[in-house]
């Protein structure tokens, strides 16, 4: 089986440390890689972090070079934003990749965001300094009073007053983006070359009462069937205050290719939680349910893979009958282990039964021993598995290549380095040669 080192120091990228990955492959059979490119160490927010992509047009045997898809601000831990975490989804339908992901300006990070969209009821975007809360209209900067102010702010963040330049709002300044987190999206029309300027989503999908938010991360789905056909699912959690954390996972979804968004119910708004219903903003620890991935089955139900905190440390699963609008059946499935990690699962296409592919670290205490499972009853159990990587490993995506193999981008270890991508078939999971 052939692996290759696709993210990392020395593939001629940008960055010496990389996480996160996300891979989908085009109708027109590109497949399109993405991870976070780390600058200032492999460790989450607080850090400066890119969005940066790799193309295959030969079902990963070969890539291009690097494509910075996001480009944010600083080099410095604590003075640099970040695009962190994504999910990308193919839109068959535009022939469109969408990606989203979380944007943090400096010093922020999933533990002291805070509650709020960022913007004020009208759409305009926040501005903490010195005299309080500003509120920034095109380029220029108002008091809360409405009154207008000498400081201008430029599209890529830099702050002027009259003439005279007083810093970043995202790296910091006399004036600053509110330290919260941002659900933002983009997108590419040509097959992950070029990508859209980011816009936000905050103001569709987040709440007041939310601090963090952010995306799978992993990959989104296309619904193919039934009422919903056409709906595009992203799998976000958020919290529901900054310290100590209260996560829940949900999905947002867009009727109309990505334009525009609604927030989906959580399960931890709709499962018992010790015999009463459950309410997200106050769930113990233990409840909270994170980082998720989903899939559609034959009848049109989502299925959904959840990581969590219980102690039995075993996946979470639930179902949506109404595509991702509220879920139900909350279970944990006691044969999928996992150590509070990142999993992966894809339903493929052309098979003669309805085939899934669920990947993790397989061990309950560490991130570990990634093992890949199949299910030949849409995701319901799963009869085979193998080992794909003794030792670490962490997160990893899946999509189906044009030639039918499964391509795997994944984590090999928790030294949040490199990121490697290798394919197999089926058959190889049910114990054949490669």
């Amino acid at each position: 089986m052939k692996i290759t080192t696709l993210f990392g120091p020395g593939t001629g990228g940008p960055a010496d440390f990389y996480r996160i990955p996300s891979v989908i492959t085009t109708d027109s059979g590109v497949t399109v890689a993405c991870a976070d490119a780390r600058f200032c160490s492999g460790r989450d927010n607080p850090n400066r972090i890119d969005k940066v992509i790799r193309r295959s047009e030969d079902c990963g045997e070969t890539w291009g070079d690097y494509i910075t898809a996001v480009e944010e601000h600083g080099t410095e831990h604590t003075k640099s934003s970040a695009a962190i975490d994504p999910v990308m989804v193919y839109v068959p339908e535009k022939k469109r990749i969408l990606m989203v992901y979380s944007h943090t300006p400096a010093g922020t990070g999933i533990l002291n965001s805070v509650c709020g969209t960022g913007f004020d009821k009208d759409g305009n975007k926040l501005l903490s300094g010195r005299f309080g809360t500003y509120i920034l209209k095109g380029e220029k900067v108002f008091r809360s009073n409405g009154r207008e102010t000498p400081y201008t702010v430029k599209e890529n963040g830099d702050i002027f007053k009259n003439s005279q330049s007083c810093g970043n709002i995202y790296t910091g300044g006399k004036l600053k983006e509110t330290h919260t987190s941002f659900l933002m999206i983009c997108h590419s029309d040509d097959d992950g070359l070029t990508w859209s300027k980011p816009r936000c989503l905050n103001t569709q999908v987040k709440k007041d009462f939310m601090s963090f938010i952010g995306p799978g991360p992993g990959c989104g789905i296309v619904i193919e069937k039934g009422a919903y056909k056409g709906r595009v699912v992203i799998p976000v959690y958020f919290g529901s205050r900054a310290f100590p954390l209260q996560l829940s996972c949900t999905v947002i979804y867009s009727d109309d290719c990505g334009e525009s968004w609604t927030l989906g119910e959580t399960p931890n708004n709709t499962r018992n939680i010790r015999g009463k219903k459950a309410n997200c903003k106050k769930i113990r620890q233990s409840e909270m349910l994170t980082e998720s991935q989903l899939i559609e089955q034959e009848d049109g139900t989502l299925k959904y893979f959840i990581r969590n905190h219980d102690k039995r440390r075993s996946a979470a699963v639930a179902y949506s009958r109404n595509g991702g609008e509220s879920w139900e059946d909350f279970k944990w499935d006691d044969s999928l282990p996992q150590p509070i990690c990142q999993m992966s699962v894809i339903k493929l296409k052309g098979t003669e039964k309805p085939t899934v592919v669920f990947l993790n670290p397989a061990d309950r205490q560490n991130r570990a021993n990634g093992t890949v499972r199949l299910s030949e009853d849409d995701g319901e159990t799963f009869k085979w598995q193998r080992l794909l990587k003794e030792g670490g490993f962490v997160y990893s995506a899946m999509t189906q290549l044009p030639n039918g193999r499964i391509g795997v981008l994944f984590e090999p270890d928790t030294e949040c380095r490199e990121i490697r991508f290798t394919s197999f078939t089926t058959d190889w999971i049910k114990g054949g040669d490669e």
